[in-house]
């Protein structure tokens, strides 16, 4: 592997260095290998016994291929701390695990070695970029370079080298952050083994820590076995960087110049009423201005190569929001969450952005995004996403976020947004929070707490109709888990940046579940408890209302997972309104019961399968509704999968009966090399849509697709072509 592209030889003079002074405390890898009484310390045993593990430097990069070559003896040994998450929490790994680390001033280099007395039964199937690798036999590293223990990066790979990342920020995991690192894996005779090469252009690192949170998962999956270096309790998730164990990162780093460049060139040929061929060209700029902080720029962004959206029937009264899926939106959207928020009321909704008045796609000119932190504060920015096609012409949109550090693991934030791509009158939005997060109670039990303001501004419409305020309590650990939330909003509140159901009430919403893990060869674990939410007037009159039950909800040893839920559902729509476009609810108040069972196979099986249905009132007649999931992966290079969901409903006002399906065939000739293909039919908008993605990257930040979208008309078995598109783009990053 030519390790050069790593090693540019430009360089600039960081603009700001961010110090943080002190130092962390004992790192667990040293301090959870004792198994003496953790009381008063040995006053016999040195500062330097106690000090965390140094990486070790080297001038010679490892060659990367998977294969653990003898430099990796010279590499820092972490201490054997690995203990069992499950099925048994703190029993010793029935497979041994080593870890070993090396660094230059350019890259982080880790090496693991997975130890399997039965290498041939390792699972092995998933070979996607970013794609899912859980069900594998697969490592993940946790790694906190600022040791702020609250953000970090977590880089995942599988027995058959494919790759996955994320980042750690304002205390989420974002999945979607897609960074360049390279890595390889390999199967043997003793196991299999996996070498990372993590650059520190890559990461936001903080030069005076000397010290960074590291921590490792195994997952076994034969066994359904999760063993972890540090922090081995269930109470503790994997991404808590505050309770990841500590090496010593001591010599220089160096981060180049901290420039990538990255053009693209796109060709699009449409055929519908009128064929056309539309060339394309932009680029985006990436400038580390110090290695904790990120502006990037993008002049006339294109997305081409995104998956459409799936598919979804609305039976609701209530628009769907649909997930953001553009890589430059993507990109550190962490930074933008607020208050606990997961859906509504949003502040900020980055898919207001590009698309105009009435849902139709908007050319975005360009734009800026500043991320990353400045000592104890972290910053979002996102501004000038001009874009044309509507009056009037040009829009800019803006969206601002600052957390400052307080306490060992909290924040408190403010957020701010300006523009309107909903119509044409001023709007703005400010807001601040407070989020709290502790994994110190009692039994290493993790508690997390938020509460937010937020004021909006239209046209000179603002006071307390136009503000939203909430709070959230959350105890999210293994065998107790609890949420309890309230929100208000009024009655004129108008994030037109962000996104909200519905206006003037109130929303109370919890619940608590009780898990237990039977002492049995064939149960893993069994919980039962119940949710719901309460959705009433500013005058405290009820619009909805729902409580559910899980009784119960069954993990089996094997992986299999089963569940029967009953409930009742309580609805006060004050308009006549279409479900799924169609069937006509008339205003009123209606209380039904509803009951749902599923069942779903163990994921370590090369055929899943998942199939759930129910039974309900709904809206003073019935509902059925069932669906069915199927992947099947015989061998790496081959996946198939589908989806099969079936509604009838019958009210006063007529019947209805829908069905949305879709299938999957997706070819992966090694992890950089894929060919995806979706189809998507309903019975709603009667069309089929081909959705064909061919990805060649040769290597990351380096890569050629080739794009086939086409909907069909589909009219009683009578199939018209309606759009045809084909794209073919070329991105390359050039670093610096």
């Amino acid at each position: 592997m030519d390790m050069s592209r790593f090693h540019p030889d430009l360089r600039l003079e960081r603009l700001l260095m961010v110090v943080v002074s002190g130092t962390i405390g004992l790192g667990t890898c040293a301090a959870s290998a004792q198994e003496s009484d953790p009381g008063s310390p040995d006053p016999s045993v040195s500062d330097a016994a106690l000090a965390p593990p140094a990486v070790m430097s080297i001038d010679e990069a490892p060659r990367i291929d998977g294969v653990l070559e003898e430099i990796w003896q010279a590499g820092t040994l972490l201490p054997d701390t690995f203990r069992q998450v499950d099925p048994d929490e703190g029993a010793p790994p029935t497979q041994r695990t080593e870890v070993r680390l090396m660094r230059d001033t350019r890259n982080l280099y880790i090496a693991i070695r997975c130890f399997d007395d039965e290498p041939d039964r390792i699972v092995a199937r998933a070979l996607q970029r970013d794609g899912s690798i859980g069900a594998d036999d697969n490592v993940r590293i946790v790694l906190d370079p600022k040791r702020d223990k609250r953000t970090g990066y977590i880089f995942s790979m599988n027995a058959l080298g494919a790759r996955s990342d994320g980042r750690l920020v304002n205390g989420r995991t974002d999945r979607d952050w897609d960074a360049v690192w390279e890595g390889m894996a390999s199967i043997d005779d003793e196991g299999w083994t996996a070498e990372f090469v993590i650059p520190y252009r890559t990461i936001s690192i903080d030069p005076g820590a000397r010290e960074w949170g590291i921590n490792v998962e195994r997952t076994i999956r034969r066994n359904n076995e999760r063993v972890r270096l540090a922090s081995a309790d269930r109470d503790i998730d994997f991404d808590s960087v505050a309770d990841a164990a500590v090496v010593g990162m001591f010599g220089e780093i160096d981060q180049g110049a901290g420039l990538d460049v990255k053009p693209y060139g796109k060709f699009t040929w449409e055929e519908g009423e009128e064929s056309s061929l539309d060339p394309q060209a932009g680029v985006d700029v990436f400038w580390k201005i110090t290695p904790s902080l990120t502006l990037v720029g993008t002049v006339n962004p294109d997305f081409a190569e995104t998956e459409v959206d799936q598919r979804v029937i609305n039976f609701s009264r209530f628009n769907i929001r649909f997930p953001e899926k553009r890589d430059f939106f993507l990109e550190d959207a962490g930074y933008f969450n607020f208050g606990g928020i997961s859906s509504t009321p949003a502040p900020f909704y980055s898919r207001r952005i590009g698309l105009s008045p009435e849902g139709q796609p908007e050319r975005i000119l360009g734009g800026l995004k500043l991320t990353g932190s400045i000592g104890d504060v972290s910053v979002g920015i996102l501004d000038t996403m001009m874009t044309r096609g509507v009056e009037p012409a040009g829009r800019n949109y803006f969206a601002g976020r600052v957390l400052v550090d307080v306490l060992e693991q909290s924040s408190i934030g403010l957020i701010s947004t300006a523009g309107n791509p909903l119509d044409g009158r001023s709007n703005q939005l400010v807001g601040a929070d407070f989020n709290y997060a502790t994994s110190d109670l009692e039994g290493g039990r993790t508690f997390k707490a938020s509460a937010y303001f937020q004021q909006t501004v239209t046209d000179g419409v603002s006071g307390i109709g136009s503000s939203s305020a909430g709070i959230k309590l959350q105890y999210p650990n293994d065998d107790w888990r609890a949420t309890f939330g309230w929100f208000v909003i009024g009655p004129d509140y108008f994030p037109a940046l962000g996104f909200v159901n519905r206006l003037g009430v109130h929303e109370l919403f919890g619940g608590i579940s009780r898990q237990w893990r039977p002492d049995t060869d064939l149960i893993r674990s069994i919980r039962v408890g119940g949710d719901g939410y309460w959705v009433g007037d500013l005058d405290f009159g009820t619009e909805s209302m729902n409580v559910e039950f899980d009784v119960p909800k069954i993990q089996f040893e094997r992986g299999d997972t089963a569940y029967l839920e009953v409930g009742v559902n309580r609805e006060v729509p004050t308009e006549d309104f279409l479900v799924a476009g169609q069937l006509l609810v008339p205003a009123g108040d209606y209380t039904w019961s509803r009951v749902e069972a599923g069942f779903e196979t163990t994921s370590k099986e090369p055929l899943e399968i998942g199939v759930n249905g129910g039974w309900s009132g709904y809206y003073g007649g019935s509902r059925l509704e069932t669906t069915v999931n199927a992947r099947w992966q015989p061998a790496p290079s081959l996946l198939i999968g589908g989806s099969l969901q079936w509604n009838d409903i019958t009210l006063d006002t007529g019947d209805l009966e829908t069905w949305l399906a879709s299938a999957r065939v997706n070819f992966y000739l090694s992890p950089l090399v894929s060919w995806e293909n979706l189809i998507q039919y309903d019975t709603q908008s009667e069309t089929v849509g081909l959705n064909s993605r061919f990805r060649w990257a040769f290597r990351d930040g380096q890569e050629i697709f080739l794009v086939f979208n086409q909907n069909v008309e589909a009219d009683d078995l009578e199939f018209t072509i309606a759009r045809t598109e084909i794209v073919t783009k070329i991105g390359w990053t050039f670093s610096f």
